[in-house]
């Protein structure tokens, strides 16, 4: 039940995230992968995005069990 929820969150999030691109578009204003590479100018956020990454792959792929 646990990775059904996480995966869930993880759908709704790029649902968001698409969202958020097409109504950003549709106004002209600027895009989200904007937003997104105006952030990850600083190197902080650059490590925190970075760390977020490995984390989420590691979790995601790694610990699968692809056999169940």
């Amino acid at each position: 039940m646990t990775r059904i929820v996480t995966l869930l969150g993880y759908v709704v999030l790029a649902a968001w995230a698409g969202w958020l691109q097409l109504t950003a578009r549709r106004r002209g204003s600027g895009t989200f992968a904007d937003a997104v590479r105006a952030l990850v100018r600083h190197p902080l956020v650059r490590a925190l995005v970075l760390a977020a990454w490995l984390w989420w792959g590691w979790h995601l792929f790694v610990r699968v069990d692809w056999r169940s």
